[in-house]
């Protein structure tokens, strides 16, 4: 009777640390549990934060790299401006405010005379605008007459000097009349288009 009673009580003893087992283990899955929804929480934030401050590092590099970029191309502008900034200044002598053709008329007659004609006249008109459709904004077409007596063998070199002048003019129409004088020279008309800036103060 005496080994029954010891197996009894090794089975309640059994039954006691099977219990305490389950306790410790629900025990111990809850607070895993726990720790692992804790963590979770807890991390989540800081490694959207983590992203989120990766993502602005990396659109910051961009911004940088394009500003460095524009920094570089308004440096050589500015380099390209004063080296050719003694050919700004004389943009409006070749391009002149209100018709005032300085330049293009210092530099008509030598030419002319250049070439073996004598100048007659010269004078500035409206154009008309029939062969030339263009409508800059800055630049307003003008028309520039000259008349000249000479003979025609250099006629057309004097025609390549004339739209060789620093005012850029562009030859437009030419007439000569038949009749010659005691000397057999004729009369020659040149219609040049020139340009000319007609809003004042332009340049400045």
């Amino acid at each position: 009777m005496v080994p029954q009673k010891a197996n009894t009580v090794d089975h309640i003893n059994a039954i006691r640390e099977s219990k305490n087992k389950t306790s410790s283990y629900i025990s111990f899955g809850v607070s895993l549990l726990i720790s692992i929804l804790l963590i979770v929480f807890a991390l989540r934030p800081t490694i959207a934060t983590i992203i989120k401050i990766n993502k602005e590092i990396k659109q910051k590099k961009v911004v940088t790299s394009q500003l460095k970029n524009k920094i570089e191309a308004l440096s050589n502008l500015d380099k390209e401006f004063k080296d050719s900034k003694e050919k700004f200044d004389t943009l409006q002598f070749i391009f002149p405010e209100n018709k005032a053709f300085t330049l293009l008329l210092s530099n008509i007659e030598p030419i002319v005379s250049r070439n073996g004609f004598e100048l007659l006249s010269v004078n500035f008109d409206s154009y008309d605008g029939e062969t030339y459709t263009l409508a800059p904004k800055a630049l307003t077409p003008s028309s520039f007459r000259v008349s000249i007596k000479g003979d025609s063998t250099n006629f057309l070199s004097l025609l390549k000097d004339l739209e060789g002048m620093p005012n850029y003019p562009v030859l437009e129409a030419t007439s000569f009349s038949n009749q010659k004088d005691e000397d057999g020279l004729s009369n020659y008309s040149i219609v040049l288009r020139v340009y000319d800036v007609s809003r004042s103060n332009f340049y400045e």
